[in-house]
């Protein structure tokens, strides 16, 4: 139909060149005379002749278009079921099953779990099946696999002994890293990758161990600081207990609102998710990971605690450990609570862990890798220890005052960062060189911030070549000096 429209355009135009034309001959012409034979009737009516022909086809087209128009839809069911088009064809089940066994094997590799009753680790991870179908129905929802990590809650309160503040620090840093990587990691067997959403709980139990909820609120907005600043936010979500309930839709929840919904979401939580003790105390006694957890949490009480409000009536040994299992069970029912609160408004998601379990009903993934391969403390109740080989440990950090240099922020002094240990080999750091250790076992060394890059000189790059000879754990780069280039080549040699 189209090309009939241009064609009878094109027809058009020329009859106007034609009439024009004439026209310009006629209007300028003073005297002409006509050859012999010319009948100036039958060229009048030629004319009139193919202009009645170009009439009649642009008529035909008219009626056709005005045709078409009512012509009804057509649907891309209607389509599919004629015939005309061939539909995409979907994955078979079993093809499903094998992409999403795929992945989670991906996660797997992310996983470490206590050995089963048997010590046969032959079977890996014995809950993958549970996942499997969760996974499926993901795929077939065409989105990023979706995880679920309740952690990152806070600080520990004991500022003495464990943790150097109450901000994120390298920990969370390394943290945030490996769960992102997991991410990037599942594109290669699934191009959409996959997403980690953390359910902070730090507001679930900070009231119970004596945690204000403005360092609750520091904290998170902490984590989301990093998140943002090295780009994980494609992977990384967080969302805290009045985002899952629904109270915060549409809403921006700033430091205001979250303070004014702490406690109505905590009795929420508790009214509509709550277990009894007596509940409590049965998972433990027929559930080993419930066990594990509760264990767990007597640990870093018996730290806790002692820097805390909630145990200042405890003046004796006894008191002190009967306030820390009651504190403990008071945890407990707070964590069984928000399990339920996830299982109902999440119940799609990977469930992912933090703390030791037999993996039977959650993938519990150890947020930093340490040298010696062990289950690590997680960075909230710990200090990061880095070696001068380039392994990390997670320390309490009473334990490493001794031996190790406590190493703040690049771009903020007062900030506390990590633990480095004592050597020889740093100790051309200084203002205007910072060895910067990034996930997962990186070094970087490069010009302070805000430092005018400079070059090394020939005896840093002499150290340089000797610190990179005992960094086994991972690759020192260098980069910022005007050298730079140079410098890691010569140290290389």
């Amino acid at each position: 139909m189209e090309a009939r429209i241009v064609s009878i355009e094109q027809q058009l135009q020329s009859l106007v060149q034609v009439q024009k034309l004439l026209v310009a001959v006629l209007g300028s012409a003073t005297s002409f005379s006509l050859p012999a034979g010319f009948e100036f009737k039958k060229v009048l009516s030629d004319w009139d002749g193919q202009a009645s022909r170009v009439q009649s086809s642009v008529s035909e087209a008219q009626e056709e278009l005005l045709a078409d128009e009512k012509v009804p839809e057509v649907t891309v069911e209607e389509i599919h079921d004629s015939g005309i088009a061939t539909p995409v064809e979907q994955p078979t089940t079993e093809e499903l099953e094998k992409l999403a066994s795929d992945i989670l094997d991906v996660l797997q590799r992310y996983g470490k779990h206590l050995a089963p009753p048997d010590g046969d680790h032959s079977a890996g991870w014995i809950g993958k099946p549970l996942f499997v179908e969760k996974v499926m129905q993901q795929l077939e929802k065409n989105q990023p696999i979706r995880m679920i990590l309740p952690a990152f809650p806070w600080k520990s309160i004991n500022k003495v002994d464990k943790v150097t503040g109450i901000l994120p620090d390298l920990g969370e840093e390394l943290a945030l890293a490996r769960l992102n990587q997991m991410c990037e990691d599942i594109r290669v067997v699934y191009p959409l990758g996959g997403e980690v959403h953390i359910a902070t709980d730090g507001m679930v139990f900070d009231d119970v161990v004596g945690i204000p909820d403005e360092d609750t609120w520091a904290y998170s907005e902490g984590l989301m600081d990093i998140v943002r600043k090295r780009g994980y936010e494609s992977h990384i979500k967080l969302m805290r207990v009045m985002d899952i309930l629904g109270h915060t839709a549409g809403r921006t929840l700033d430091k205001e609102l979250y303070l004014s919904l702490t406690q109505q979401c905590r009795e929420e939580l508790l009214a509509s998710f709550g277990r009894t003790e007596e509940e409590v105390r049965e998972m433990m006694r027929e559930d080993s990971d419930t066990l594990l957890t509760y264990c767990g949490f007597i640990r870093f009480l018996e730290s806790d605690l002692r820097h805390s409000e909630v145990s200042k009536t405890a003046t004796s040994g006894q008191k002190f450990r009967k306030c820390v299992k009651k504190v403990a069970i008071n945890m407990m029912i707070r964590a069984e609570s928000f399990t339920k609160l996830l299982q109902a408004k999440c119940p799609d998601y990977v469930r992912l862990s933090i703390h030791p379990s037999t993996g039977a009903v959650k993938l519990s993934v150890p947020l930093i890798v340490t040298g010696t391969g062990e289950f690590p403390r997680t960075p909230w109740h710990s200090s990061v220890a880095l070696a001068v080989d380039g392994s990390y440990s997670t320390v309490h950090s009473k334990s490493v005052r001794d031996t190790h240099v406590l190493v703040a922020r690049d771009d903020d002094a007062a900030t506390p960062h990590f633990f480095r240990e004592k050597s020889e080999l740093w100790d051309w750091e200084d203002a205007d060189v910072v060895f910067e250790p990034l996930y997962p076992n990186r070094l970087v060394v490069r010009p302070r911030r805000g430092v005018e890059a400079k070059s090394l000189s020939e005896e840093q790059i002499e150290k340089l070549a000797k610190l990179r000879a005992v960094h086994t754990a991972g690759p020192v780069e260098v980069v910022g000096f005007a050298n730079a280039a140079a410098a890691a080549a010569a140290a290389a040699a």
